[in-house]
């Protein structure tokens, strides 16, 4: 007795959906930004970091040292090919630095 034996694989594709959103920070100057982001779907989505229309990172994490001209809005977008690319985003308001100087003037008296 013979059996013939099929067998069917099925790879079924999810659209990219997050699993986790960066959050806003407020962070001192100096300090540094550490911003997550993850997606699920099938083929698993590549994450990538924009701010101002220009590539700032890629992967789950961005992490980065904080200047004052980091202030802004912080892209996260994930894509698979499967659809357009799904966005969510966070600020980040960074915390300047200042310093107080005090000069006095001692006036001595003879």
């Amino acid at each position: 007795m013979s059996c013939n034996v099929d067998i069917i694989l099925l790879h079924v594709q999810v659209l990219p959906y997050f699993t986790r959103r960066p959050t806003a920070h407020y962070v001192m100057e100096g300090h540094e930004a550490l911003f997550h982001c993850t997606a699920s779907g099938n083929p698993s989505p590549l994450i990538t970091w924009h701010k101002d229309g220009k590539i700032v990172g890629r992967g789950e994490v961005l992490k980065f040292l904080i200047f004052k001209n980091n202030s802004g809005k912080y892209w996260c977008s994930a894509d698979n090919g499967l659809s357009v690319p799904i966005n969510t985003s966070a600020d980040l308001n960074v915390q300047c630095k200042y310093e107080l100087l005090i000069a006095f003037n001692v006036l001595r008296l003879i």
